[in-house]
């Protein structure tokens, strides 16, 4: 899944050759996961620190601020309010950088990829540039209807949805592409295609969408 993101993806545009991005994506999904690694220290060192700690829970055994706080709540519990102050500057400074990323990334798809080399092969670059901007406007209102939605899920649940849509449609592509030399746009634009509608639909149909979100029976 980590190598299926678009933080993978955009590598293969800052690189001269094949050689290059191979290299710029090894290190790049390393660096990648080492920090994914980092959650499980967190989530232990939040057992050890937070758990059972009253400063950090309501009266009704919640905890304080939602189930996404634990980071927040360690960084309070190890160094303080200055840590908690730069903890939460760090966590801010991140979402706003994934953010930006993920709506170029999908801007960029649907404006070059898509309309430029599919739709309408023949369009300016100002027209293609008007479409990225449509595209923007359009992603933006979906996530920040999609936040609402889910906004009383927990974040690290849904990041590991996110991995398994990549892993099931971007990551098998894009292995192939650079490693079998039988790949055609033919059978990666399908084998992609039917990868994502299958992860999603499976993602929906559990419970964690099916019924806690959407609020349908099992």
């Amino acid at each position: 899944g980590t190598a299926g993101l678009p933080h993978i993806l955009m590598r293969f545009f800052t690189v001269p050759d094949a050689k290059e991005a191979r290299k710029s994506v090894f290190y790049a999904t390393g660096f990648i996961g080492y920090f994914y690694i980092l959650t499980f220290i967190i989530g232990m060192g939040a057992v050890a620190f937070i758990i059972g700690n009253p400063a950090y829970f309501n009266l009704d055994g919640g905890m304080r601020g939602g189930d996404n706080m634990p980071a927040v709540h360690l960084a309070h519990a190890l160094g303080g309010d200055i840590f908690l102050g730069f903890i939460s500057a760090v966590a801010f400074a991140t979402i706003l950088a994934v953010v930006a990323g993920l709506t170029l990334a999908g801007a960029a798809a649907i404006s070059h990829d898509l309309y430029a080399n599919v739709i309408n092969p023949q369009a300016p670059d100002h027209q293609e540039v008007r479409v990225s901007r449509y595209a923007t406007i359009v992603l933006g209102i979906i996530a920040v209807v999609l936040g609402i939605v889910f906004q009383h899920q927990n974040v690290a649940f849904m990041v590991g949805l996110a991995f398994t849509i990549a892993a099931s449609a971007t990551f098998p592509v894009l292995l192939l592409s650079m490693s079998w030399s039988g790949t055609t746009t033919r059978g990666a634009l399908i084998g992609g295609s039917l990868g994502l509608a299958v992860a999603v639909t499976m993602v929906v149909l559990g419970p964690a969408v099916w019924v806690q979100v959407l609020g349908f029976e099992q």
